[in-house]
């Protein structure tokens, strides 16, 4: 983190110093104390399901050389210090004494000592939003640009109110690219977050019914995700899709240099030829705003690719070289459970896609369970999709009826809305009944694990796919045979 005075901190969140010296310096920021604390000020964040303020003896009792605390435990921690009851770690307290910052919402004062770091910062600050694929092109982009960078980025998926501001502050004074991934459920979230952050360049991956519930729309989902191009500088670097037709009168007229990416050639960004796959790798010839490249990458997925198309404008749009993007595209790997192809016994294989879903991934992943399919028997375990909306039902219909579609021999709903995706895949099936999906339903994950396995064949290729809240991973630890105790296959 760049180095800030308490007085700056203070004067940034409107806060009351109780306790320290005001032109004492802080060089890192917390809101957990299961962190090493030493020399972090811990920020008290305050929620409807937690309540950081019980925190802060905790967290100088640790070693946090101060806090930063909504008034009441802000008040209460300086009376204990007061009284000798809450001394450091190992009963040392900080040189010049606990920083004690009293503010009225925490979470705002989180926003603003991340947002003054950013402006005292040099470094180029890259927002990625879209409906499905942030996380992947967040990713792709970090890794085409580590080795010759200086860059940070956002850890899993830190795109919120709180993760983005946390991203914010591992910026350094070295730093010189920042990549934020930026998430939103309403129109106004992201021009928020924008406001932090001050983005030069922006990516959007494509525009899909996510957070419907919340967003009302898919009109109002563009208009949210075109924020992050609307709040741009002058002359600021804008990716996104080539034609999607609820985005581009939205940028249209924009003051920014403006790169197009997709499977059109029309587009800025597109592939030009060569593309073929062997041994769980994709080589294509690449082009990219007229240059071409030879690329090859360790995925197969076509949404794969397009979250790497995206990346690659956005690398662009740095000054970076496209034709150094090859060594680096080789050394891509996806996040856990965004799509990794995992061995199962009997020499099966199962891709692991169950951290979230919307429509357009669900549809994006069965697309891929098709083409990895070859040869194999196509099943496809998808549970729940959440927070679409009166139009959930209907939504979760047309998945089951994009798996008939595509060919896929077995669906398996997991959930009670996951019922919808047998209706669609029963009705949309060909004609011949010999030709239509195989399909099983099981109430909840509970039931899914005592019973998918026994409905999978020795060298299926199976989709595991559902919001996040469904937890499937635990099923595809089944499935896979990995004990449930294992950190890595549970993500934790």
């Amino acid at each position: 983190m760049i180095t800030l005075t308490v007085r700056e901190i203070c004067d940034a969140c409107s806060g009351e110093l109780l306790a320290g010296a005001g032109g004492a310096t802080v060089t890192a920021l917390s809101t957990d104390t299961r962190n090493d604390l030493r020399d972090s000020v811990f920020v008290a964040l305050e929620g409807d399901n937690f309540d950081g303020g019980e925190f802060v003896a905790e967290a100088v009792r640790k070693g946090a050389a101060g806090v930063i605390a909504e008034t009441a435990a802000a008040r209460g921690l300086a009376a204990e210090l007061a009284a000798g009851e809450a001394a450091g770690a190992e009963g040392r307290r900080p040189a010049g004494g606990v920083i004690i910052i009293a503010v009225a919402d925490s979470g705002r004062a989180l926003r603003q000592a991340a947002a003054l770091v950013a402006r005292r910062s040099s470094a180029t600050v890259v927002a990625i939003t879209g409906s499905s694929g942030k996380t992947s092109t967040k990713d792709i982009l970090h890794r085409l640009l580590r080795e010759r960078l200086d860059t940070v980025a956002s850890k899993a998926s830190f795109n919120n109110e709180v993760g983005v501001p946390l991203t914010l502050l591992q910026i350094t004074a070295g730093t010189e690219v920042a990549v934020l991934e930026m998430g939103m459920r309403a129109p106004g979230e992201i021009a928020e977050l924008c406001e932090l952050a001050a983005p030069g360049i922006a990516v959007i991956t494509n525009i899909g019914p996510a957070h419907l519930e919340h967003a009302g729309s898919l009109e109002n989902i563009a208009r949210g995700k075109a924020e992050v191009g609307q709040n741009l500088p002058p002359g600021g670097g804008l990716v996104i899709p080539y034609g999607e037709p609820l985005l581009d009168p939205l940028v249209a007229g924009l003051d920014v240099n403006l790169v197009t990416f997709g499977f059109d050639r029309r587009a800025d960004i597109h592939v030009a030829g060569g593309e073929r796959v062997r041994d769980g790798r994709l080589s294509l010839t690449l082009s990219c705003l007229n240059e071409e490249v030879d690329l090859c990458f360790n995925f197969t997925a076509r949404h794969q690719l397009l979250n790497a198309m995206a990346a690659i404008g956005a690398y662009r749009l740095l000054g970076q070289p496209l034709a150094a993007a090859a060594a680096a595209a080789e050394m891509l790997s996806l996040p856990d459970m965004r799509g990794e192809a995992l061995p199962m016994a009997g020499g099966g294989i199962l891709l692991n896609d169950c951290y979230n879903a919307n429509p357009l991934s669900m549809i994006s992943s069965l697309e891929y369970l098709a083409s990895t399919g070859t040869g194999r028997r196509a099943v496809a375990i998808l549970g729940d999709m959440g927070e679409l909306g009166p139009e959930s039902p209907r939504y979760h219909r047309e998945v089951g009826a994009a798996a008939a579609r595509l060919g896929i021999e077995v669906v398996i709903g997991v959930g009670k809305l996951a019922a919808g995706y047998l209706d669609g895949a029963r009705f949309a099936g060909p004609r011949g009944a010999g030709n239509r999906p195989e399909t099983h339903h099981f109430e909840d994950l509970e039931a899914a694990v005592s019973g998918a396995s026994q409905l999978i064949h020795p060298g299926d290729a199976v989709l595991v796919k559902a919001s996040r809240f469904m937890g499937l991973e635990h099923l595809s630890r089944v499935l896979t045979g990995v004990p449930v105790e294992d950190g890595r296959a549970a993500g934790s």
